[in-house]
């Protein structure tokens, strides 16, 4: 990792007029040395004068392994990686959530060697480290580039790479569910709405069990009702189950010999943050009184009492709550219904016909609110919010969806309201796709689902992103919340732990504070079980 010095005059095409390498500052010069064996460049000093900006922590230089090899056999190089990166510069290929990251923020990338490539960001920015370690997807080239004469579609190599058709063939590519990767586990098969088959992957590099797994085969089976998940369990066709519901983990069902005998059950508190969120572009949810008054209009706390009994814990923003980006001073409004009429009559809303449903401008104020097909959390907390509004006379309208219609419809800004929850990987996270205005545009296909777009939220955001001070960044990130919860773009819920069944026959599992909250790698069967590796290289 190294510093970028840009000269007076900006980068230039290519980064052509900058420097790189480790910059210390020594009075009225800057010195640069090379900070990677890659940059075989004598030490320089510039006067101040002649220095535009210095990007610390900005350029990145891999050495990728040259023993990998992608799962249909075809040996894995750099080019693998540039491509991958290019991916965000062409307008219809459908990464929008991730767009910014590589094409926006990135200056550059070059490749610098057979097994090494390096990239530029244009900005200092705390979580560069984390773009290429949780984010950035390495495809198979030879699968995806209709340029690569390794490719089974190859024609003439003259496709244009930033043109519709090569978009196309990416975005509907085969690979996106047969997946080819470079994993210790191939997809094996993969069936919609049925399951995913992988298996070892016996030409990976990493032959030690404790980092590329146990087990020889797993099945990952895709059940659309927690129900019938719990009885498959009961019924020893699942190992694990993560989806138990809050009744069955604290009640008879968990209790029961069926389950006692064969299963464990733990819980853990992952970063996720359930909410609802409010369609910015309608016009019943254009001022930020009405906003608020729905917040007020539903009791959370009595909801996370009743129906998590208790396991839950109230958010109000969308950091990981152990995280440095959450503020913990920040609570949600109190519940006071009668408040929230007044507020929605400020608004204008107010029951002019008697119809039971305040109205404006001739309109009831009806809220379509969507949500998976299958998710009885979801069909449960919608159901208490329609009963809730209608004491405040808002109409909740629920409309269950399956998934690919769910999203879609989302993605497109065609709803109202959308009861989801955020998944956040690390204890810290960039706010920018969920939150940044520039995501929040009408034909974006993007995180920002609310299509909040606000000034002031956008300069904290941009000021966050570029401080490398943790505690200056905390300080950042927690007036961020306070703003962003002040304008209500959502109807903010809860954290609710992950529970989980598992098969007492698995040993070595582990709960982390991510995502699903344990890892398969972890588990192993007793040695000398069928299908599993010993717990040893040998």
């Amino acid at each position: 990792i190294e510093d970028c010095l840009v000269l007076e005059g900006g980068r230039g095409e290519d980064n052509a007029n900058i420097l790189f390498g480790k910059v210390t500052d020594d009075g009225d010069h800057y010195t640069v040395t090379s900070g990677s064996r890659h940059n075989p460049t004598e030490p320089q000093r510039v006067a101040k004068n002649d220095v535009e900006e210095v990007v610390l922590g900005s350029v990145y230089t891999f050495d990728v392994r040259d023993d990998a090899v992608w799962h249909d056999g075809h040996a894995f190089d750099i080019d693998d990686v540039y491509f991958s990166w290019t991916i965000y510069k062409n307008p219809t290929i459908d990464c929008d959530e991730k767009r910014y990251k590589y094409h926006d923020d990135m200056a550059g990338a070059e490749v610098v060697g057979d097994h090494s490539i390096r990239f530029f960001f244009r900005k200092q920015y705390f979580a560069a480290t984390d773009s290429f370690g949780f984010d950035f997807t390495v495809l198979p080239r030879h699968v995806y580039d209709l340029n690569d004469p390794d490719n089974a579609d190859y024609t003439d190599g003259n496709v244009d790479t930033l043109g519709d058709e090569w978009g196309t063939y990416v975005n509907e590519n085969a690979a996106n569910t047969s997946w080819v990767g470079l994993g210790p586990y191939q997809v094996l098969e993969y069936k919609r709405d049925e399951h995913i088959r992988a298996a070892r992957f016996h030409r990976h590099w990493e032959k030690d069990p404790a980092k590329a797994g146990y087990v020889d085969e797993l099945i990952y089976r895709y059940i659309s009702n927690d129900n019938t998940a719990f009885q498959a369990l009961l019924a020893g066709e699942l190992d694990v189950f993560y989806r138990v519901k809050t009744e069955d983990y604290k009640g008879a069902q968990t209790q029961d010999a069926a389950f006692v005998d064969n299963y464990y059950k733990a819980h853990t508190y992952v970063g996720n943050v359930g909410y609802t969120s409010w369609n910015l572009y309608k016009p019943q949810f254009q001022d930020v009184e009405v906003r608020k008054a729905l917040s007020m209009a539903f009791d959370v706390r009595d909801w996370i009492r009743t129906n998590y009994l208790e396991l839950a814990v109230p958010v109000t923003g969308t950091q990981h709550r152990l995280g440095i980006g959450y503020n913990p001073g920040i609570e949600n409004v109190d519940y006071d219904p009668d408040l929230a009429e007044e507020l929605l009559a400020e608004a204008g809303w107010y029951d002019r016909d008697g119809n039971g449903i305040v109205d404006k401008d001739g309109q009831d104020l009806v809220i379509e609110a969507l949500m998976p097909t299958g998710n009885k959390a979801s069909e449960r907390f919608l159901q208490k919010l329609q009963d809730s509004y209608s004491q405040v006379g808002v109409q909740v309208d629920i409309v269950a969806l399956e998934w690919a219609q769910f999203l879609d419809k989302i993605m497109d800004r065609d709803f109202d309201a959308c009861n989801l929850m955020w998944t956040l990987p690390t204890p810290e996270s960039d706010p920018y796709q969920i939150w940044h205005g520039s995501e929040g545009a009408f034909g974006k296909r993007s995180s920002n689902h609310a299509g909040l777009v606000n000034a002031e939220v956008d300069a904290l955001i941009e000021a966050g992103r570029q401080e490398l001070d943790r505690a200056k960044r905390e300080a950042i990130w927690y007036e961020l919340h306070e703003a962003i919860y002040a304008l209500h773009p959502y109807l903010f819920g809860w954290n609710v732990p992950r529970k989980i069944a598992i098969n007492k026959n698995l040993y070595g599992v582990k709960l982390y504070n991510f995502e699903p909250g344990f890892s398969i790698r972890d588990m192993y069967y007793e040695e000398g079980t069928p299908g599993t590796r010993p717990l040893s290289r040998n």
